[in-house]
């Protein structure tokens, strides 16, 4: 009989729990969630003040992949986050004195990123997005300074909206990795990078 009673109390606690959930659950209308990949650019390594003498650096490859979270504030602005995994590739050139090996190589490094940014929709197939992130440097031994910081980004886009919920873009943008570094140097390095970011979104389309 106990038993009985504690069965019955328990599935009725339990749709009720189901009830208050799904009638508290928010809106989802017009959120959208989506992958990204960027490449298909350039990456520099610059300083705001350039030291004489230092070691040069020249662009060679870079891309990113990201799942991003798209939440709507207003008919035409939404707002962008997620997390990205990017990894660099960048081509140093030792300054050395001519009996020392002073030949060209390769160095990686990685990064976390974190978007915080807008997009401003307009014109039906176009938006302007920009905004900050934060950089982590996942890197265990990176040729330059750690870019764990605050980052900017700004771009401009071309959209095409299915009637299924499906979102596909192209995404043209300049970005600014470590713009505030959390490391105290001087002379910080920082990566400037111009690329194209492809994507593909979701709207949830839940009520």
């Amino acid at each position: 009989m106990k038993r009985t009673i504690f069965i019955t109390l328990t599935i009725l606690f339990i749709n009720q729990s189901i009830l208050i959930a799904q009638q508290s659950e928010p809106k989802l209308i017009g959120h959208k969630i989506g992958i990204t990949f960027s490449s298909f650019g350039e990456n520099d390594v610059f300083r705001f003040d350039e030291l004489d003498g230092a070691a040069s650096y020249d662009r060679d490859y870079f891309f990113t992949i990201g799942i991003n979270y798209l939440y709507p504030l207003n008919n035409w602005m939404e707002a962008e986050t997620g997390i990205e995994y990017s990894k660099h590739t960048i081509l140093i050139e030792p300054n050395l004195p001519p009996d020392m090996d002073n030949s060209q190589r390769k160095a990686n490094f990685s990064l976390i990123i974190i978007p915080l940014t807008l997009r401003a929709n307009f014109l039906k197939y176009i938006f302007v997005n920009g905004g900050l992130f934060l950089d982590i440097d996942a890197s265990t031994n990176s040729p330059i300074d750690s870019q764990t910081g605050i980052g900017t980004v700004l771009g401009l886009s071309v959209k095409y909206d299915f009637k299924n919920g499906v979102t596909t873009f192209i995404n043209p943008y300049t970005k600014i990795h470590s713009l505030i570094p959390f490391a105290d140097s001087e002379y910080h390095q920082r990566i400037w990078e111009n690329g194209i970011r492809v994507g593909i979104t979701y709207n949830l389309k839940m009520k």
